[in-house]
């Protein structure tokens, strides 16, 4: 008897269990959405929870999201970064339910918590772009804008400040639109401080956003987060000088958003050349040689002032307006040994060359936005205006001593004056014809005009006055206007998602000295983009993309202006030089595991009479000794591809190791009668770890690696080094210190290898090791408060919507 209650109380207590596991799963579905925009949050968590069982899953790129569970009661969660976390306790799911949309508002202060554990919270990867969180990278405190790019895997920055992505020159957007001003906008990128860059988006080539460069780094500055005063303050040092600080602040409401920068910058760059040249005669033996050291003292302070407001109107419609002033003063000195010999190396003339060139830089900008909704939810229609002033004042002193074989000086003076005016007008517009389907339009000009004057006199010791060298002075002119339109279709059916392209432009362009000789250029071009993409069930997902883009020649190209800083290697622009445009197909595939993220991408570009970099003999100066410029012309075409592999481990908690690996190949033929032709196998690494220690202390070590490249002009040795970071919360983890070390080991050097214009040239650049300490804090004051702008409701209304209707 006994034995018989003993089975039916063990039957009786594994009914339950069996039960269940004969129970048939239902299906719990959803979206999950952001309170102040509307959109859909990718990688958001749901959880049900019952007793010890737990069970979830996360929303798709689309902020849906489904999931089988058995019918039970249970605690439902909504979790992601920076948000607060959304629970609706003890809810009864005992049919396929739909939950509806699930509302998550941002908080700021829950920045604090983050763990950079997970690839997710670096990166995010959509249908046609990938988002770097860069504020969440502790590598990137206590600098700019330049060199957050520089921390973006796939993206490097040459020694003459060009962006490239993936080798390719890149256009740099800032919310959306063009950077303007003098050097590629680089002297407002080492103005903006880091801690104003939420993250950036590196864009696949598309007809929306622009035709040019071989992809798109668009950079999001931070603002209009949360209700409020919030902001941040960054005080930072190194050596050599880098010293400055930062001020960002953000004050938000319900029917209005204002944003405010001001950074102030000290920095001095310490830059070392030496350069040993052979030269040949027609019989191909040594003629003479020439050995150059130069040292360079780049002192440069900058000033950024940027204030700007949101004024929500009503529900429908905003204004977004911006100021900014940007200012430079900068102080290059450089120093430079000449030392030229016979063909027995024995030393024919020796010169000291001290070169003093100092740049004053105003850039006034502007901006005025204005964004009006529809009814129809996603339709949209915005307008923007951008204009955009650059005044650069530049007087550069030389002083040349000759000590060998005797005794002379020469003092000469450059005189530059340049202007550059941008006015930008564009206008989008977005039609959903149903969730899953939308098309955009859009129209933008843009308005180009550059002055140019410059002067080179010598000083005349009968007269005592500096007198203008002949042929070295002139005004130049250039003007380039840019139409466009396009139209971009995207779609999705189930997991299988699509975006078509067309994007027309009309280019003039007039360059010249005077109404005499000015030249001008007309043309039509159009440039097709596609993307398609499909999401498995196991959350990887497979994309294929194509683009046509154009690379316009930038100002520098073709300012036909002399530098005089080194009197042996001269830049020379070429106003003959036309644009060349570049096709671009790519494969990409991400999967994702549980402590493991793979991206990965073939690639290859075509470009057909690119931008090619040669080196001319120029003759001889005075004393009869060789002259060299550097130019820019079209010729050759360039075949690259390679295949991209990032990969994020965290083995444990506290431990984050990133691998990014970019080998390609690249060939040029046909380039300056196949005198230039190269062929390349690159191979591009970056490797971090990061280690979260006691306290929240974090210790990162990232290491670079470039194989040896050739191109055009010279043959690049290869690139090593290691850079270091650590950091410390204090606080309550509002105030966070960082130490960097850039260059640790200074192994970063610059070697090249020329044999070309009868010469045969080995240059050597290098830079000194930076030190660098810097103190962020961060804060948010006032009220909690969240609204939806997009609805019109209150927090509590929004909750109620998420309440499921059984």
């Amino acid at each position: 008897m006994k034995k018989i209650v003993l089975l039916l109380i063990i039957l009786s207590s594994l009914l339950p269990i069996y039960s269940q596991e004969i129970a048939k799963k239902i299906t719990v579905s959803g979206k999950i959405i952001d309170a102040s925009t509307s959109n859909p949050i990718q990688y958001a968590t749901i959880s049900f929870k019952k007793d010890s069982i737990l069970v979830g899953t996360t929303s798709d790129k689309k902020g849906n999201f489904s999931l089988d569970i058995f019918p039970d009661v249970y605690t439902i969660k909504a979790k992601f970064l920076s948000y607060d976390t959304y629970t609706l306790n003890k809810k009864s799911i005992v049919e396929t339910t739909d939950l509806g949309t699930i509302v998550l508002f941002y908080n700021s202060e829950k920045l604090d918590e983050i763990e950079l554990t997970a690839q997710q919270q670096l990166f995010e990867f959509k249908i046609n772009k990938k988002i770097y969180r860069s504020s969440e990278d502790v590598i990137n405190k206590g600098s700019n804008a330049l060199e957050v790019l520089n921390n973006t895997p796939s993206v490097t920055i040459d020694d003459n400040g060009i962006v490239r992505m993936r080798g390719t020159e890149a256009t740099v957007l800032i919310d959306g639109k063009p950077l303007f001003g003098l050097d590629n906008g680089t002297d407002f990128l080492s103005s903006l401080p880091s801690n104003n860059i939420d993250k950036v988006e590196l864009i696949t080539q598309s007809a929306k956003y622009s035709a040019e460069g071989g992809g798109i780094l668009n950079i999001i500055t931070k603002k209009n987060k949360t209700q409020g005063l919030s902001g941040s303050i960054d005080i930072h040092g190194g050596i050599p000088e880098k010293n400055g600080g930062s001020i960002f602040l953000n004050k938000s409401s319900e029917k209005f958003n204002l944003f405010s920068t001001i950074s102030f910058n000290n920095e001095k760059k310490i830059k070392y050349t030496d350069i040993n040249q052979t030269h040949f005669n027609d019989s191909n033996s040594i003629s003479s040689s020439f050995e150059e050291n130069r040292k360079d003292k780049n002192q440069k302070n900058s000033f950024l002032f940027n204030i700007g407001s949101d004024f929500y109107l009503n529900d429908k419609n905003t204004l977004t307006t911006s100021f900014l002033i940007n200012t430079h003063n900068k102080n290059f000195n450089s120093n430079i040994n000449l030392d030229d010999f016979d063909s027995d190396k024995i030393l024919n003339r020796s010169v000291k060359r001290n070169v003093n060139d100092a740049d004053n830089i105003l850039k006034i900008e502007t901006l005025l936005n204005y964004t009006t909704h529809f009814n129809t939810k996603g339709q949209k229609l915005s307008f923007d205006f951008k204009y955009a002033t650059t005044i650069s004042d530049n007087e550069a002193n030389i002083i040349e001593n000759t000590i060998t074989p005797t005794s002379q000086a020469i003092v000469q003076k450059v005189d530059k004056d340049q202007n550059l005016d941008d006015y930008l007008f564009q206008l989008d517009y977005t039609l959903p014809f149903t969730e899953e389907k939308e098309l955009e339009l859009g129209l933008k000009s843009t308005f180009r005009t550059y002055k140019n004057g410059y002067d080179v006199s010598q000083f005349d010791n009968n007269s005592e006055n500096f007198v203008t060298i002949e042929g070295f002075t002139d005004i130049v002119k250039y003007n380039e206007n840019v139409h466009a339109a396009y139209a971009q279709y995207t779609a999705t059916h189930n997991n299988f998602s699509y975006t078509l392209g067309l994007r027309s432009e009309h280019t003039y362009v007039t360059i010249g000295t005077n109404e005499i000789d000015k030249k001008s250029k007309n043309y039509i071009d159009f440039f097709p983009s596609a993307s398609f993409g499909y999401e498995f069930k196991n959350e990887s997902y497979l994309s294929l993309n194509y683009s046509r883009s154009i690379n316009r020649p930038e100002i520098y190209h073709i300012n036909p202006f002399i530098s005089f800083t080194d009197e042996r290697y001269q830049s020379v622009g070429n106003p003959e030089l036309d644009p060349y445009y570049t096709n671009y197909i790519e494969l990409l595939y991400d999967m994702s595991f549980d402590k493991l993220f793979i991206t990965s991408s073939i690639y290859s570009t075509y470009a057909e009479n690119q931008f090619l970099r040669i080196l001319k003999n120029a003759g001889q100066n005075d004393a009869g000794l060789e002259i060299f410029n550097q130019t820019t012309i079209n010729s050759g075409n360039k075949l690259s591809s390679g295949i991209d592999v990032d990969i994020t481990y965290t083995p444990y908690k506290g431990i984050r190791l990133n691998t990014y690996v970019s080998p390609y190949y690249e060939e040029t033929k046909k380039a300056k009668n196949n005198n230039y032709n190269i062929s390349n196998t690159v191979l591009y690494a970056e490797a971090s770890v990061l280690i979260t220690l006691f306290n929240d202390v974090k210790f990162v070590a990232q290491h670079y690696y470039q194989s040896p490249i050739i191109d055009g002009l010279a043959k690049y040795k290869s690139i090593n080094f290691t850079n270091f970071a650590l950091s410390t919360p204090f606080l309550k983890k509002k105030v966070i210190l960082t130490f960097k070390v850039s260059d640790a080991f200074n192994t970063k050097n610059y070697s090249t290898h020329t044999l070309e214009a009868s010469s045969n040239t080995n240059r050597n650049v290098s830079y000194k090791r930076q030190f660098s300490i810097a103190l962020t804090y961060d804060f948010k004051q006032g009220d909690k408060k969240r609204k939806s702008r997009s609805k019109e409701t209150s927090k509590d209304e929004l909750e109620d919507k998420n309440d499921i209707k059984m």
